[in-house]
């Protein structure tokens, strides 16, 4: 039944297109900390997207091995703002359904009506959320590929990458819902359009 989900998701296209494209300029954004030979620290290219000209681009100045801390955040008109999470994991059972992540959303503004659909682009599946002053995506790598990216490494520096790769994902805007209606195909634009940029290798 979860195959079945992952496969309906990935051939519904883009959730919620932009009637129109915005102007764009196409970016990379890392993953978090990588650990080579045991001690140093890398973070390397892992995702991109297609990013609306007039975006304040903010990237971490410090660790982000914490995921707390977003791996990138955009500001819009000084006060709309758009930050992006991943969640690397050892294995399967360490990861947080995208359904739990909307309940989190929901607690935060108060358990009040909200908008979850399904929702799959670029090898991902997972949920939006729409509510008063968020929109917001929980995106998860399908499952063949996960488990793809989990025994293909041919070294450790390798390894290390592919747990990026293979992270979970959050996108959430927040902020005054003029602003978000305002910039709604902008901001559909920068979700449908955020991928992996390196191939996922082919079992032989």
């Amino acid at each position: 039944m979860q195959k079945l989900l992952f496969a309906l998701l990935l051939f519904t296209g883009c959730n919620k297109c932009p009637e129109k494209v915005p102007p764009f300029t196409s970016q990379e954004f890392t993953g978090r900390e990588e650990i080579i030979n045991e001690k140093v620290l890398v973070r390397r290219p892992v995702y991109r997207a297609k990013v609306p000209t007039g975006w304040t681009r903010l990237d971490p100045e410090g660790s982000i091995r914490d995921t707390r801390e977003p791996n990138v955040s955009f500001l819009i008109e000084d006060s709309l703002k758009v930050t992006v999470h991943s969640f690397p994991t050892e294995k399967l059972e360490e990861r947080i359904p995208p359904f739990a992540q909307v309940e989190r959303w929901k607690r935060q503004l108060g358990d009040v009506d909200a908008l979850v659909e399904s929702a799959g682009h670029g090898g991902f599946v997972g949920l939006f959320f729409e509510g008063p002053t968020v929109l917001a995506w929980s995106m998860q790598l399908d499952l063949e590929h996960y488990q793809t990216l989990s025994f293909l490494a041919n070294s450790p520096s390798e390894d290390e990458h592919f747990k990026q790769m293979r992270a979970d994902y959050t996108i959430k805007v927040s902020g005054p819902q003029v602003l978000i209606d305002k910039h709604r195909d902008e901001l559909f634009l920068f979700a449908n359009s955020f991928e992996l940029i390196q191939e996922i290798p082919k079992r032989m």
